[in-house]
This record gives C-alpha cells, structure tokens and sequence, in this order.
C-alpha cells in the first residue's frame, strides 16, 4: 500500500482524535508507516487526559464527536501555554468553504476534509514536521 521508510530521529508522536474507529485505525495505519508513534482518543475529553502525561508533536482532531468536539478541545489545547505551538489538523466530513475558515480561527494549523487520500495527509503532516 505504502512504502515503508526508516523512521525519522527521533520519533515523532501523533495524537489522533477520532470517534470512528474504522478511520482512527487507517490513519494510524498510514503514519505509522513513515515512523511515526500514534497515540488516539475516542474525544476530546480524552484527548485532553492523554495530554496531561504524554507529549504529542503534532495533533489530528474530527470536529464533530460526541463528548466534547475538535472545535472546543482545539480550544481547550490552545489555552495550555506549553500547547500554543503544537501544529493541530482539523479532520473532517464537512467540506464547506466556512468550516476551514472556523477551524483556523479556533486554532487549527490545517484543514483536511474526508475522505482524503494518504497521501495528501502524508505531505501535510510531513510539511508540518519538518
């Protein structure tokens, strides 16, 4: 499916925020074979106690899940100091023009809509880890 590439040094972690299980495993599937270290949440709730004890480099949110959204835990992240710079990519199935407009104001870095070739997240997470 993918070419499998030697893991950068050192590794990068990635936080992915999903509430479908089915598109948490592919993305993990898809970064994990470029070397980097996946940790996932089901919400933001969770994603918010995760970050409490481990570092993400960079973080993949859905906007839309149960429990608490990507739109207020991207908040949420933004408002922790040692967070401001962390690059955060807002995922999701809304592909109007206002959506990505609304992630970025509430702090997103990206925006990617679903569905998404590996690719196009593979170049935007690479471009966002240099």
């Amino acid at each position: 499916m993918f070419k499998s590439t030697p893991p950068a040094t050192p590794q990068r972690t990635i936080l992915i925020i999903e509430n479908e299980i089915s598109n948490r495993i592919l993305i993990e599937r898809v970064l994990s074979t470029r070397g980097y270290r996946c940790i996932s949440a089901s919400n933001g709730r969770e994603a918010l106690s995760i970050l409490d004890r481990e570092h993400a480099d960079l973080i993949l949110t859905d906007l839309s899940m149960p429990v608490l959204d990507g739109y207020r835990t991207t908040q949420l992240i933004r408002s922790r100091p040692d967070m401001q710079q962390i690059p955060i990519i807002a995922v999701t199935a809304y592909a109007l023009h206002d959506e990505g407009e609304a992630a970025r104001e509430i702090g997103c870095t990206e925006y990617l809509t679903k569905p998404f070739k590996p690719r196009q997240l593979l170049e935007i997470v690479e471009r966002l880890l240099p």
